[in-house]
C-alpha cells in the first residue's frame, strides 16, 4: 500500500480537532473580551430604554357595594340587585362619568375612554352556581401608574353618588326624628325631676294631714306616672330609630369597599428588561469575538 493511501486511511482524531477548535475560540474570546463587554453594557442599556419606553400597562380596580334600599318601614327591598348593577355598569361608561373621572385624575377623556370596564362580583348560592351580589368591580387600564387608580376611584365614588340619593334622604329624616326625640326626652326628664322634687317637698317624709295636701300629692303622683311613661316611650322610640339608622348606614347605603391601587398588567419589568438585554448583548458580543478573525480574513481576501 502506498504512503498516500495510508495517509488517506488514517482515522481522524476528532478529540484533538475539537480541542483545537475550543482553544481557538477561547483565544479569540480572550483577545477580544472588549466586544463582549460592549455587547453586555449596550444590551443592558437598550433593555432599560425599552422598559422606559411607555410599553408598561397598569390596571386599577375598585370595588363598590351598591346597597339595598328598603321601604320606609324597613321590610321590603325597593330595587333588585340586577337593576342596580345595570345602572352602575351604564354609568361608568357614560360620557359624563368619563369626563368627570378624567378631570379628577388629570387625564384627557381620550386616555380614559375605552379603557373602563365593570363586572358584577358573584355571590355563591350553591356549590356550582353563582348569582349577582350587590357588588361591582370597576377596572381602569392605562400607562400612568399614579393616575389610573384616581380615575377608578372617581368612577366608584360616582356610582355611590348616583345610587345613594334615596338612602341619604331616608337617613336625614331618621336623624331629624332622633334629634327631636332627644330634645323631647330632655324636656320630659327635666319636668320629671321637677315633679319628683315637688313630691318630696310636699310630703317631707311625713304623713299628709290636710285634704289639700292629699289632693296635691295625688296630682303629683299622676303627673310623675305620666312623665315616666312618656320617658319610657321616647327612649324606646329613640332606640328603634338608632337601629334604623344603623341599618341604613350598614345595609342600604352604597359605599366603596375597596379603593383602587395600580398593578402591572403588561410590558416587561425594568429589572427583567435589563437582564434580558444584557444576556442578549453578551451573546452577540461573544459571537462577534469568535467570528471577528474569520470575517476579517475573508474581507482581506476579497479586497
Amino acid at each position: 500500500m502506498s504512503p498516500d493511501a495510508q495517509v488517506r486511511e488514517r482515522p481522524r482524531d476528532l478529540d484533538a480537532e475539537q480541542e483545537i477548535e475550543l482553544g481557538r475560540f477561547w483565544k479569540a474570546i480572550v483577545l477580544r473580551w472588549w466586544l463582549i463587554l460592549i455587547g453586555l453594557v449596550a444590551g443592558a442599556i437598550i433593555g432599560l430604554l425599552v422598559s422606559l419606553g411607555g410599553g408598561t400597562q397598569y390596571t386599577a380596580t375598585s370595588e363598590v357595594y351598591l346597597g339595598q334600599p328598603l321601604s320606609p318601614g324597613g321590610l321590603q327591598p325597593l330595587t333588585s340587585y340586577s337593576t342596580s348593577l345595570a345602572l352602575a355598569a351604564f354609568y361608568v361608561t357614560s360620557e359624563a362619568a368619563i369626563r368627570n373621572a378624567a378631570a379628577r385624575a388629570d387625564l384627557t377623556p381620550d386616555e380614559l375612554r375605552g379603557h373602563v370596564s365593570s363586572k358584577p362580583i358573584l355571590g355563591l348560592t350553591g356549590t356550582k352556581l353563582g348569582t349577582a351580589a350587590p357588588l361591582i368591580e370597576i377596572t381602569v387600564t392605562g400607562s400612568s401608574r399614579s393616575k389610573i387608580p384616581r380615575a377608578a376611584n372617581a368612577l366608584a365614588n360616582g356610582v355611590v353618588g348616583k345610587l345613594s340619593g334615596y338612602s341619604i334622604s331616608k337617613l336625614d329624616t331618621l336623624n331629624a326624628k332622633l334629634t327631636r326625640d332627644k330634645n323631647q326626652l330632655k324636656l320630659v326628664t327635666s319636668r320629671l325631676d321637677t315633679a319628683l322634687a315637688q313630691q318630696r317637698a310636699l310630703t317631707g317624709g311625713h304623713a299628709l294631714s290636710s285634704t289639700e295636701q292629699l289632693i296635691a300629692s295625688l296630682n303629683l303622683n299622676s303627673l310623675v306616672n305620666s312623665l315616666v311613661l312618656q320617658q319610657y316611650n321616647l327612649q324606646g322610640d329613640q332606640t328603634g330609630i338608632q337601629q334604623q339608622i344603623a341599618a341604613v348606614q350598614e345595609l342600604e347605603l352604597p359605599r366603596v369597599i375597596a379603593f383602587a391601587a395600580a398593578t402591572r398588567s403588561g410590558g416587561p419589568s425594568r429589572r427583567s428588561a435589563i437582564v434580558v438585554g444584557a444576556v442578549i448583548g453578551f451573546l452577540l458580543g461573544l459571537l462577534a469575538a469568535v467570528l471577528w478573525e474569520p470575517v476579517a480574513v475573508r474581507v482581506r481576501q476579497a479586497t
